[in-house]
């Protein structure tokens, strides 16, 4: 019997030389007599194809992974596997034991948190993989809380597993491996076992390897990863073969191609280069969209020259970020993948209508609960029409007002349904109670009747698929934790089912056979592909080497390897690296393609991986542009600047009409477009008339001017003796058609979010709390200012935490929760920096002044008009603070702002897009008001707008912009009054135009009105 390692360069001729060996053996119907051993199911079905195509009708293809041999060995055992959602289930439930019996301190805190019970989960697995027992584990630690306690969580699951029968994937293998301590039969009747393609194993794989040794059939193990300076990872799993009796034998072989060259090279201590004058191209786009658009038409030139599909293949080398993508570029594009696309059970609105029952019995029918209960399709408790009407009601008022609507019958019906499920209860109680609910709402009736509604098969197959997947999960979830658990509360349940959805999936779209391949890093060996494009080379991302678990930090290092676990260090995780990308490289045989996205943070653009960036070291040349064919894709790259450049039905429509645009109407083109779609040209011709009219001279219906004098009358009344608000006018001055739907319409924005305290909430809590503290904290503040006295900033900073969290519980609907206290303290913190800067401004001045008085009132016990050309229009507001010279009869109007998006200057006002100081001024006609001064909370900073001349070196102004005399002042003043005349004359004459002074970019009007969306015109 042979125990012989094959090691050779990369691609040789001896993987094709054993998988002709074992073709011999199924064209003699020998295929029972060997296994073949490879390292991923990727490579599992494409050699299972190309044995078919060499052995019709082949029976016994024994290919297998060593997952596949486990499960093999321990299939007529009666265990009952758990997947990893059970797993976390149950070291959820240890974990609350451990802490109810006082044996969890160190991790006490955090035990309950769902993301330590996965990370729990991953240590134990890790730990299992090692083949290191709780016992071990637990003699061999460190005597310290942080790996002791760990030690108690994996005792106590391994005593749940083994009570209940139960095995996880780690345990299979350990189960598989007392078998085979007592018994080799599995493998009698072998002549020999190919292994191919493996460059390292797993530490249980190893020792299933170990048993396989002992039989007496021939194992040939096909490394072919051979360079003249190995990967550390490589040499010591040839050093452990050696040490289980493994012969090396050498293959000699040199007629590798230019990128098996290359891929030896790579990463070698010595400085060689070669000349690769063609055949690598670097795509470096500004985003991860454009990376895969490029790709896409890069497949599809080479699919016009002739090279199918199938010998084209894509490396992801971060699937989570680029799969998404890569559907949906491909899907525009028109281009099969023989990748399923598959969807969690959490997004499908089935399931998540389905939680959404039990949690209005959760947050104990809150507002955000009834809401989403109310939406339902699947479990629908109101009529549809209904439904947007009632949410509308719900977020804009509470409850009780639906009495107003004759609607309250809804809530009692919800109301009943809480009732109905149980606080607290065991698991096989609140599985039924599921059941019951599907039945009660007859789900599979509803997902019919939804078909004939919109006549979509995939979805109604996706529902379908779901719903059966999920009473699986029901059955699995009800015969293995039942019996573990004991009573549970709803939370708990919701949070066990939660998990459930959020970790299956269904396959919503099946792959393409015939499509592109879709690989990894760690799926991308055993076959060599014409063109292979390999995705995602940006630095941070790939290689990916600093996402670990906390356990598992480098520090940990040495106590985890006495432990026995088979941990990594930061340069063994990067030698790995460095080896699956070489390995990546080779499997190239014509064109590879290496991208890379430049997607930008606010601080800086990612730049190119390590990885390419040693691509680049390795071939000849003085410039990265001489060396490689460089393809830069900017947004540009979506306007095409030929039709035959176009590579969607979306971007054919682009091109048509932007040269349409410019005054190349292609009447072939537009015809052309009309076949393939009769529709987007005849709504684009609807849409765009309202344009052109909008566009003509003189305002209209469709520019904002009412013509209507029936309506301008009503204007007029609507406004008579009106008492005017300054921001009411402001909103005029800014943009007069965002006036009208404001204002006049009421046109609001219905949130889809609630939150708990809105940014008006919070502005009011910290105005409030600036008073108060002013007022209680005068006489100390007169003392540090004029007389340099120590203010305590501790007792300060108490006083406004206490101030803060009164008001704040005054406004919440929950007691003391963590949002709660995470916006006190960001509040407290920020107001006790705006205070220590408010003090030293008010020391800095030549003058010395203090705070005078806080939310002053105009308008409302005294009339307050301001006379413009003989009319009389009243105004009625409140000033945030006014402080006063200490020794002059001199006067500061400080307006409270919570960001610096509210400042203004004194161009704004100028241009009457700004009121609020002028107005202010002019309300304290008795008093000399020398400056109006903006004070930003969430910076500290205080913004001197308008300061009198004579005021300027006293109060140290920073910028001169808003210095002004004492009658440049009183012209800005009459300007003011001019404009509100204006606006206020406009108004009763319906000009509403869509004419903006100032568009923010997050205006709730800007999908209406269209004008430059997004864009902020300051």
């Amino acid at each position: 019997m042979d125990r012989i390692v094959y090691l050779g360069p990369y691609n040789n001729s001896m993987s094709g030389k054993l998988f002709n060996k074992a073709v011999e053996y199924l064209k003699e119907n020998k295929g029972d007599r060997f296994y073949y051993l490879l390292p991923n199911g990727k490579l599992l079905v494409d050699y299972r194809r190309k044995i078919l195509n060499e052995v019709n009708y082949a029976f016994d293809i024994n290919l297998f992974t060593f997952d596949n041999i486990v499960d093999r060995l321990i299939k007529d055992k009666f265990y009952t596997h758990i997947d990893v959602e059970t797993k976390e289930a149950i070291i959820g439930s240890i974990l609350k034991e451990l802490r109810d019996n006082g044996r969890l301190i160190y991790y006490r805190d955090i035990s309950s948190k769902k993301g330590f019970v996965k990370a729990v989960s991953g240590i134990i697995g890790e730990i299992k993989r090692s083949l290191v027992s709780p016992r071990d584990y637990l003699k061999r630690c460190p005597d310290s809380p942080f790996y002791r306690e760990i030690g108690y969580v994996y005792e106590e699951y391994e005593k749940k597993l083994n009570e209940y029968n139960l095995v996880d994937r780690e345990e299979s293998f350990i189960k598989s491996l007392e078998i085979l301590e007592e018994d080799l039969s599995f493998f009698n009747g072998l002549d020999f076992i190919i292994i191919d393609y493996f460059f390292d194993f797993r530490p249980q794989e190893l020792e299933l390897l170990k048993r396989i040794t002992e039989t007496d059939c021939s194992i040939y193990i096909n490394m072919p990863f051979d360079r003249c300076e190995n990967f550390k990872t490589f040499t010591k799993t040839l050093e452990l073969l050696t040490s289980m009796g493994f012969i090396i034998k050498k293959i000699d072989e040199r007629n590798c191609d230019r990128f098996d060259e290359l891929a030896e090279m790579l990463f070698s201590e010595d400085h060689m280069v070669m000349d690769f004058s063609n055949g690598i191209n670097i795509i470096k786009a500004a985003n991860g969209y454009l990376e895969i658009k490029k790709v896409a038409e890069e497949i599809k030139k080479h699919l016009s020259k002739g090279i199918e599909l199938k010998d084209m293949a894509i490396v992801l080398t971060n699937a989570e970020s680029y799969r998404d993508l890569l559907f949906q570029v491909f899907e525009e594009e028109g281009i099969p993948i023989i990748l399923d696309k598959e969807t969690s059970l959490i997004e499908i609105p089935l399931m998540k209508e389905l939680i959404y029952v039990l949690e209005t019995k959760k947050y104990k029918m809150d507002k955000k609960s009834i809401i989403n209960r109310i939406k339902s399709n699947y479990y629908p408790v109101a009529d549809k029409k209904d439904r947007e009407k009632i949410e509308y009601i719900l977020r804009k008022g509470n409850i009780e007002d639906l009495k107003t609507y004759d609607m309250e019958g809804i809530i009692r019906a919800i109301e009943d349904e809480a009732k109905y499920i149980p606080s607290s209860g065991t698991i096989d109680e609140y599985v039924g109670l599921i059941i019951d609910i599907l039945k009660k709402y007859n789900v599979e009736d509803t997902i019919l009747n939804i078909y004939n509604t919109v006549k979509d098969y995939n979805l109604t197959n996706r529902d379908f698929l779901a719903l059966n997947r999920f009473k699986e999960i029901l059955n699995f979830t009800r015969g293995v934790l039942s019996a573990m658990k004991g009573e549970v509360t709803l939370e708990e349940f919701i949070e066990i089912i939660t998990d459930y959805l959020q970790n299956e999936c269904i396959v919503e779209v099946y792959g393409n056979a015939k499509g592109i391949n879709v690989l990894t890093p760690v799926t991308a060996r055993g076959i060599k592909y014409k063109v292979l494009f390999v995705v995602g080379l940006s630095q941070g991302t790939y290689p990916s080497i600093g996402n670990r678990n906390f356990f598992f930090r480098e520090d940990n290092y040495r106590e985890l390897k006495q432990i026995g676990i088979d941990v990594k260090n930061y340069y063994e995780i990067l030698d790995k690296e460095f080896l699956m990308f070489t390995n990546i490289i080779s499997s190239c045989s014509d064109t590879l393609y290496l991208s890379y996205s430049e997607d930008s943070t606010e601080d800086e653009k990612s730049i190119e991986s390590i990885m390419l960036d040693e691509v680049f070291n390795r071939i000849k040349g003085e410039n990265k542009e001489y060396k490689i064919n460089i393809l830069p894709v900017e947004v540009e790259y979506l306007f095409k600047d030929k039709a035959e450049d176009t590579t969607t039905k979306r971007e054919l429509l682009c091109y048509i009409l932007r040269e349409y645009s410019q005054g190349n109407c292609h009447v072939e083109l537009f015809n052309m477009y009309n076949d393939i779609d009769k529709n987007s040209l005849k709504e684009i011709d609807m849409r765009l008339s309202c344009e052109m009219n909008r566009e003509l001279d003189g305002f209209n219906e469709y520019s904002g001017l009412i013509r209507d004098e029936e309506v301008k009358r009503d204007l007029a009344d609507i406004h008579r003796n009106r008492m005017y608000s300054i921001s009411y006018l402001e909103t005029y001055g800014a943009c007069p058609y965002k006036f009208l739907l404001n204002k006049v319409l009421r046109v609001e924005e219905m949130e889809r979010e609630s939150e708990e305290f809105t940014p008006l909430d919070l502005g009011s809590v910290k105005h409030e709390v600036l008073k108060e503290y002013y007022f209680n904290y005068k006489k100390k503040i007169e003392d540090h200012i004029l007389n340099g006295k120590d203010l305590s900033l501790e007792e300060s900073y108490n006083f406004i935490q206490e101030k803060i969290r009164d008001k704040m519980k005054s406004l919440s609907t929950e007691e003391n929760s963590t949002e709660m206290e995470l916006i006190i303290l960001n509040s407290a913190n920020r107001l006790l920096e705006f205070i220590i800067k408010d003090l030293d401004r008010m020391k800095s001045y030549g003058k010395k002044v203090l705070p005078y008085d806080f939310e002053v009132p105009f308008g409302e016990k005294e009339t307050f008009e301001i006379d413009i050309a003989g009319s009389k229009i009243p105004f009625t507001g409140i000033i945030d603070r006014i402080d006063k010279y200490v020794d002059e009869d001199k006067y500061i109007i400080i307006d409270y702002k919570n960001s610096s998006s509210g400042v203004y200057t004194v161009e704004d006002i100028r241009k009457g897009i700004s009121l609020q100081l002028p107005i202010y001024i002019l309300s304290q006609e008795k008093r000399e008001v020398v400056a109006g001064i903006y004070g930003i909370l969430s910076k500290a900073e205080f913004k001197e707008t308008l300061v009198l001349k004579d005021e300027e070196e006293n109060l140290n102004v920073a910028s001169s912009k808003g210095i002004l005399t004492k009658e440049e002042l009183d012209v800005i003043l009459e300007d003011i009054k001019k404009n509100i005349k204006s606006f206020i004359e406009s108004i009763h004459s319906g000009d509403f135009s869509v004419n903006p002074k100032k568009c923010d970019s997050y205006c709730i009007y800007r999908d209406i009105c269209r004008i430059r969306k997004g864009f902020d015109m300051q």
